[in-house]
């Protein structure tokens, strides 16, 4: 019978440390919401155009889970939407610091960057968002703007180019590309003489080119605004 008490005791603490184990690895906030669910939450907020509320969610995960990439990406979309521009950059260099290689967070920071006009700074996340996954949605399109920007068409050509193959869908590149094309096309007519822009039949002849075949990107987690 002796015995018997102590297995029965001995199985009841070894239920109780489960239990308490559990408790202590699965961060919570006061209200017992987890930090997926509170994620979830603010996802939502943010679909909605609530960002503030949102912003005041993922601030709450954090103190549970300060170095989890995941909220700090989130919460550094929201203050650029918002135009806390100087925030979001600090927010998404401390993701950058724990995950130096993640693309998402390398492409939300050339985003916020690119909001700030401060170009070169965000050529560098685009590219190395490209080299770690080179078909990373609307990185190369955005490349592609700057270089429009900058007068580099034959270059901005390029990256839509490479956005049209890889995002056929994406009708913003189709408008630049298509827009760009009939510039140059306008250029040329007006100097028939040579300036070095990519010749649009080759360009354009690049979409058609059969690829070399590679996994297609699923759908981007979180957000890739």
């Amino acid at each position: 019978m002796k015995k018997n008490r102590s297995l029965n005791s001995f199985s009841h603490c070894l239920r109780l440390f489960y239990l308490l184990a559990i408790m202590l690895l699965t961060p919570q906030n006061v209200n017992g919401e987890s930090t997926k669910e509170m994620n979830l939450k603010g996802d939502r907020l943010l679909q909605n155009r609530r960002y503030q509320e949102a912003i005041s969610i993922w601030q709450q995960a954090l103190q549970k889970s300060p170095d989890d990439v995941s909220i700090l990406v989130r919460l550094g979309v929201a203050l650029s939407l918002l135009e806390r521009y100087p925030q979001a950059e600090a927010v998404l260099n401390r993701a950058l610091e724990a995950e130096p290689d993640n693309p998402k967070v390398l492409y939300n920071l050339g985003l916020v960057y690119l909001r700030q006009n401060q170009d070169e700074k965000a050529l560098r996340c685009f590219s190395k968002t490209l080299e770690l996954v080179n078909w990373y949605p609307e990185a190369n399109y955005h490349m592609g703007l700057i270089y429009e920007r900058e007068g580099l068409e034959g270059k901005a050509m390029e990256f839509y180019v490479k956005e049209v193959n890889n995002n056929p869908a994406s009708a913003k590149t189709w408008q630049r590309l298509l827009t760009l094309k009939e510039k140059l096309k306008l250029e040329a007519t007006a100097t028939p003489q040579s300036t070095g822009v990519l010749p649009q039949t080759v360009a354009l002849g690049l979409i058609c080119r059969k690829r070399e075949k590679q996994e297609r990107p699923r759908a981007s987690e979180g957000h890739v605004t």
